[in-house]
């Protein structure tokens, strides 16, 4: 994980980027931006706050050759010799303009940051930032005119966050770097980790973590609920969100042992891993951040056609057991669940 308490800002370039699919045109500064220390101190809450929360590392990568990733390339070289940093910012403008195709692409400011003294893992390493500003937001103005107050309303930054970012670790060079990436603008998925920057993730305990919790709601949908019911698809979600609050590693066959008792069920989990790209990943530590996160993977609510919900505490995945019950109304020809409590609350 990042770390920030020691990171210092060195160089920033600053351009506007356009939109292709608009015609729009790129500005490019010929030189960098020296701010005041007061708008040098917004601008690192500005650039930094939103990776405080960031978990998930990624890498460049590219399907033939890394050296062809164009912004691996570009940050390779200010690495190298930060000097060239407007220079190679220019070059990033420009491939961001060259994917900026989707008619929602805003036009806006592109920051492109040279950081010493990030820490990671122990280490203080160098660190290139690229954020993209494209809200802006209004505000007003109060002005002196002759014996009284005007207001005016202008347009600029939002300060509290940026469109979108990355910050890329100069470290594991040859895999690619190490970097975060944040998009708070996401009216297309693809255009910045993907078309621009060109990630994928690290595969780490965040990595492995998440994709066993998609798993395990997946096999949920896909083998349980056909096999019973609801209820007891809920059940098994309510137990996998148990079994990964409780334990700091996960085991896969601890973990089948436990929920899958029967052979079919551990068949179908273990095609299932393998699906996932899993079947190589028995055993990992538990990222807590991970597990966070994905609070809102999981549904823990049956919705009835009847317009009526049932919703379950997965804080206690034994309940669903005790207290709900399902069954079938010969007379009416219909399906029903009975709830047991003993008072209203």
């Amino acid at each position: 994980m990042f770390q920030f308490d020691q990171i210092q800002l060195k160089h920033i370039a600053l351009h506007r980027v356009g939109n292709k699919h608009r015609e729009e045109s790129n500005f490019l500064s010929n030189t960098l931006l020296d701010p005041h220390e007061d708008v040098a101190d917004a601008l690192m809450r500005y650039f930094l706050r939103p990776f405080k929360k960031a978990a998930a590392l990624y890498r460049f990568h590219h399907a033939s050759d890394l050296q062809l990733n164009e912004v691996f390339s570009y940050a390779r070289q200010i690495f190298e010799d930060p000097e060239t940093l407007l220079e190679q910012s220019r070059h990033i403008v420009q491939h961001l303009f060259n994917q900026s195709n989707h008619p929602n692409i805003k036009t806006g400011e592109l920051y492109v940051v040279y950081f010493s003294d990030l820490l990671l893992e122990d280490e203080l390493v160098d660190a290139i930032g690229i954020f993209k500003s494209e809200r802006k937001s209004a505000f007003l103005k109060v002005n002196e005119y002759l014996s009284s107050l005007q207001l005016s309303r202008l347009e600029g930054m939002d300060i509290d966050q940026f469109d979108k970012g990355c910050l890329i670790a100069d470290t594991m060079e040859e895999d690619g770097y190490r970097l975060y990436t944040v998009d708070n603008n996401n009216y297309d998925a693809q255009y910045w980790p993907y078309q621009f920057l060109q990630v994928d993730f690290v595969e780490d305990k965040h990595f492995h973590t998440m994709k066993y919790l998609e798993l395990c709601d997946d096999f949920a949908r896909t083998y349980v609920a056909p096999q019973s019911d609801k209820r007891e698809q809920l059940h098994f979600l309510a137990q996998t969100a148990d079994y990964f609050q409780q334990n700091q590693e996960f085991q896969v066959e601890d973990f089948t042992q436990r929920f899958l008792p029967e052979e079919p069920a551990r068949d179908a989990f273990r095609h299932l891993r393998a699906d996932y790209g899993l079947d190589q990943v028995g055993e990992f530590p538990i990222s807590a951040q991970a597990l966070k996160q994905s609070k809102r993977l999981f549904k823990n609510k049956i919705q009835l056609d009847t317009n009526i919900q049932i919703q379950l505490d997965f804080q206690h995945p034994d309940l669903s057991e005790r207290f709900l019950e399902r069954g079938y109304d010969e007379e009416r020809g219909m399906h029903y669940y009975k709830v047991y409590f003993n008072e209203e609350l």
